[in-house]
């Protein structure tokens, strides 16, 4: 475990160096970012989604998300382009997505990632407190509802 130092002046006038043990936490942060590989291609989908999204008219998102709950097949880009365009709308902070290809790993990454991990994993309570800490309170229902069908779409297109 790494340490830190303050320097300080001792009764005598001589110099100190008392040493602090360092935060778990600050190493924990300071570690890099490991993904599995299944991880890194579902972010590197996640990415591409997120910039067509951008492309694509900026829907009301309560309208989009009752026409989206009434139909029966609904595709992939459709619930993407919903779910980042009210991501982008109604997130708490701004929401940073890097270039598809990007080597490095955000903050808001991993939040995505853990947010389909959490899906997939059945823990319905923690996707929904990962998009309570995201997300505006106003819109956490439909984005609740847009995450966990992107998932289900994302795992019906995956490629095995």
């Amino acid at each position: 475990m790494a340490a830190t130092s303050m320097r300080t002046d001792g009764p005598s006038g001589s110099a100190a160096v008392l040493t602090f043990p360092r935060c778990p936490t600050a190493d924990r942060i300071a570690a890099p970012r490991q993904l599995s590989e299944t991880q890194r291609l579902d972010l590197e989908r996640l990415r591409w989604l997120a910039l067509r999204s951008q492309l694509a008219p900026k829907p009301d998102l309560d309208q989009a998300c009752y026409v989206l709950a009434g139909q029966p097949a609904v595709s992939l880009d459709r619930y993407a382009t919903a779910f980042f365009r009210g991501l982008c709308d109604n997130a708490t902070g701004e929401m940073t997505i890097y270039r598809p290809g990007a080597r490095a790993v955000g903050d808001d990454e991993l939040w995505l990632i853990r947010l389909l991990d959490a899906w997939r994993g059945g823990e319905d309570k923690l996707a929904g407190a990962l998009v309570g800490w995201r997300v505006k309170g106003s819109a956490r229902r439909w984005m609740r509802f847009l995450s966990a069908r992107m998932v289900e779409a994302l795992d019906e297109t995956r490629v095995v």
